[in-house]
């Protein structure tokens, strides 16, 4: 999967407004509809996290592997901007239990956006 990255202010602020959220230890994921036919991903470690920016970069590159090895990105999530935001919990994580982390995210908003499509 080839990842579209957002990298402009205006859209994370964009999608920050959205409704559809979900929330691990490790994460918190926001997901909104785009126009523009792509799967687009946005990653955010902030300085609360850790002032150290070599800890920063490294949670920030672990979180874009496991997006990108993410088999059901695409496909539950096709023509969405997606943002993920690192917790201070992720720090204390394993590789292995911020792939579940992140799994069970996918799964959790994929589940409230039904039932938000539902109820309209």
């Amino acid at each position: 999967m080839t990842l579209v990255r957002i990298k402009s202010h205006f859209d994370f602020m964009e999608i920050a407004n959205t409704q559809t959220k979900a929330f691990t230890k490790s994460f918190v994921l926001q997901v909104l509809p785009n126009q523009q036919g792509l799967t687009r991903v946005g990653f955010t470690v902030s300085k609360k996290i850790s002032k150290l920016a070599v800890v920063r970069n490294r949670l920030r590159r672990q979180m874009r592997e496991i997006v990108r090895l993410s088999p059901d990105l695409e496909i539950k999530y096709p023509s969405h901007d997606i943002v993920l935001i690192a917790r201070s919990e992720a720090l204390n994580r394993d590789y292995h239990q911020l792939t579940k982390d992140f799994a069970y995210l996918l799964d959790h908003v994929h589940e409230v956006s039904d039932v938000k499509k539902s109820n309209d």
